[in-house]
């Protein structure tokens, strides 16, 4: 974009019409509406948590299989990581 980012362009959602789920796919640059958006990036962001919720559920599973070792422990807020990132990218931009 104008600022460099690099950004995905095809979005989709689940709807469910006449009983039937669909996945419907819009164009962030062509038309797409605030509410498709914003559906399309409430359920990605759900789709992240299912995965946090799977490592977390394989990471106690081997701590509590492995007492005598110390445990694994995951950090789950990613703030730092997105201002890391962020940082990073406008660093790789400035050079």
């Amino acid at each position: 974009d104008q600022y460099g980012r690099r950004y995905r362009a095809k979005h989709s959602f689940k709807v469910t019409k006449n009983g039937k789920q669909l996945s419907l796919w819009v164009d962030i640059d062509n038309g797409a509406s605030r509410e498709d958006m914003h559906k399309a990036f409430i359920q990605r962001r759900r789709q992240v948590v299912g995965d946090c919720h799977q490592l977390k559920i394989d990471m106690d599973y081997f701590n509590d299989s492995n007492p005598e070792e110390e445990p694994i422990q995951i950090v789950f807020d990613f703030t730092d990581d997105l201002e890391e990132l962020e940082f990073l990218e406008k660093k790789k931009k400035a050079s």
